[in-house]
């Protein structure tokens, strides 16, 4: 029976080999064999970090949850596609790295399994109640909903929940049959079309992602330099409005709204560049989860414009608009209802703390 740590050890001897293959045309097969440990992370990140587009390849049966997490992550910020090649098998912290690909793809014969993380105590793996909420975070970061977390987590951890064609459509996890060409080495990544194919629109894009995220961090990662971001002045919601007073504002909302979570659904993504003065327009949907000073909770789609400029240099905002799609639900008296989305909450206050003591682990 496949018993594979999704709560890995901190420092293995073992790690993953990850090798990439370029093709003329700019795209690239990144292949990820072995089990995947805290080491990886960086490795995955340097051999990645240059590549506009690829196609990641894996071919394992697990290893550490943070380390499927954050390489997870980094695909899904660079607009990565995942892979399980024909006849091969991803489980475990392999399936959470493959979930975070823009898009998925599964080869003939090939497998993914899910099962709730947990940690070992002597001989015993035990469901462990912190690594499922960190991975729940994780899994609604990338735009799952509640139904494909609890699939995704519910297997116990002695058991696996193997993907079936069915159980994806049921669940809400997409996943497209992959080319015949899976197992070769020169394979070309499938072209995502919401990818800008220019170097103005990924560069505004990759701003627009990283705003994003930064806005989804604690406040004093996300307003830390905000100045940075804005021109001298900005047309704020359709008003010319000094920088200053832009900052204030977002500054007011983030003291209201202390913990946020926006993820940006990537095929909504359109962007208008104008190659001559070195500004993009970039226009998108996203999902927010907000979280109060006293634990009130507002869920919402909302779309959002930008205008950036100084893409060679130094990008930044001189255009902002945004408006609220839909309303998906507003908690006025959270703390009962908040409990049962323990994946979604929880680790939202403890995430980069503990991703950051991680990190420090494994740099001393």
């Amino acid at each position: 029976m496949l018993i594979t740590a999704l709560f890995g050890a901190l420092n293995s001897a073992n790690s993953a080999k990850i090798d990439v293959n370029r093709r003329d045309d700019g795209s690239a097969l990144v292949s990820l064999q072995g089990d995947i440990e805290l080491d990886d992370i960086a490795q995955f990140w340097a051999k990645a970090a240059t590549l506009s587009k690829a196609t990641i390849a894996f071919r394992s049966n697990g290893g550490s949850l943070l380390a499927g997490i954050r390489i997870g992550t980094l695909i899904r910020e660079r607009g990565f596609v995942t892979l399980v090649p024909n006849g091969a098998q991803c489980a475990s912290a392999c399936a959470v790295a493959w979930l975070g690909g823009l898009q998925r793809l599964m080869g003939n014969g090939s497998k993914v399994g899910f099962h709730a993380a947990y940690v070992l105590k002597g001989h015993r793996s035990v469901e462990s109640g912190p690594g499922n909420a960190v991975l729940g975070a994780y899994l609604f970061q990338l735009g799952f909903s509640e139904d494909s977390i609890v699939y995704i987590t519910e297997a116990d951890p002695s058991s696996i929940n193997w993907l079936s064609g069915e159980q994806a459509a049921q669940h809400g996890i997409e996943v497209s049959a992959s080319p015949e060409e899976t197992d070769s080495a020169t394979l070309t990544s499938p072209v995502v079309n919401e990818r800008p194919e220019n170097d103005l629109g990924r560069r505004a894009t990759n701003f627009v992602i990283a705003v994003a995220s930064r806005w989804s961090a604690p406040n004093q990662k996300a307003l830390h330099s905000l100045n940075e971001l804005y021109a001298e002045t900005v047309r704020y919601h359709g008003k010319a409005t000094p920088r200053r007073d832009v900052v204030i504002q977002k500054q007011q909302f983030a003291e209201r709204w202390p913990e946020r979570t926006y993820t940006i659904r990537p095929d909504s993504i359109s962007i208008t560049c104008v190659e001559e003065s070195e500004t993009c327009r970039v226009k998108g949907t996203m999902n927010r989860l907000l979280v109060g000073a006293t634990r009130t909770a507002a869920r919402d789609l909302m779309s959002f414009e930008y205008r950036i400029a100084g893409l060679s240099e130094a990008p930044h905002i001189v255009e902002e608009n945004s408006s609220i799609v839909n309303e998906l639900s507003s908690l006025a008296k959270p703390h009962s209802r908040l409990r049962s989305w323990n994946p979604l909450t929880a680790a939202r206050r403890s995430l980069a703390h503990l991703f950051a003591r991680v990190t420090r682990s494994t740099t001393q």
